[in-house]
């Protein structure tokens, strides 16, 4: 049996790959699904260097000397700080089908496939075998589409804005029980290919 992964407890199996991440000092296996959720945890990659402590090396020299400078009496006060720039607007959702003839479902697709969390899938599927998939829409966000990818003993969902191309692909859950999906994740209308790929109902495999 492998070690369990340090952020989901699921066992990770022979095959799959482990990254290492450091909590501190001590190194912890992380699967390939939790590479986010690590990094939101503030842990370091084993393979990344410490960060240079501020009291040691030129900048933390000079770090050091422009606070002092501003604690002298008479030192000039701060300017005020610059207003942050206005969020951009996010665009509408967009129509059912697109200039080039895409369907929302069809985008976010295309972007899941390309992204981090579709390399997993790509690499889960050749360790566990073809899972089930579906692809909705996102409740209580009109201009997002949720994915579940699910196998016999685990689901993951993810979230596709297809209102800003720059968003990544973000995790919105897993588990181990399918029941514990809502109905709509359960409408398996999308399939992962031997090749790892996610496609929608219908849509064919490109030939070799």
């Amino acid at each position: 049996m492998g070690e369990p992964c340090s952020i989901c407890g699921r066992t990770i199996l022979a095959g799959e790959r482990v990254h290492g991440f450091l909590d501190g000092r001590e190194e912890k296996p992380v699967c390939e699904l939790c590479l986010a959720r690590a990094e939101r945890l503030g842990w370091r990659p084993g393979d990344e260097p410490a960060p240079e402590p501020e009291g040691h090396g030129h900048e933390g020299r000079l770090r050091r000397l422009l606070r002092r400078r501003d604690r002298r009496p008479g030192a000039p006060a701060p300017g005020p700080t610059p207003a942050a720039p206005a969020p951009p607007r996010r665009r509408p959702l967009p129509p059912p089908v697109d200039e080039l003839g895409f369907t929302p479902f069809e985008r976010a697709v295309a972007r899941f496939n390309s992204s981090e969390a579709g390399r997993a899938v790509a690499g889960l599927t050749r360790t566990l075998g073809v899972p089930r998939a579906s692809v909705g829409a996102s409740a209580g966000a009109p201009d997002e589409v949720r994915i579940t990818v699910a196998w016999d003993l685990s689901w993951y969902q993810w979230s596709v804005d297809i209102a800003d191309e720059l968003s990544p692909v973000a995790e919105l859950g897993k588990d181990g029980e399918v029941d514990q999906l809502d109905a709509a994740a359960k409408q398996w209308n999308a399939r992962v290919g031997k090749d790892g790929k996610l496609r929608l109902a219908g849509e064919r495999a490109p030939s070799r």
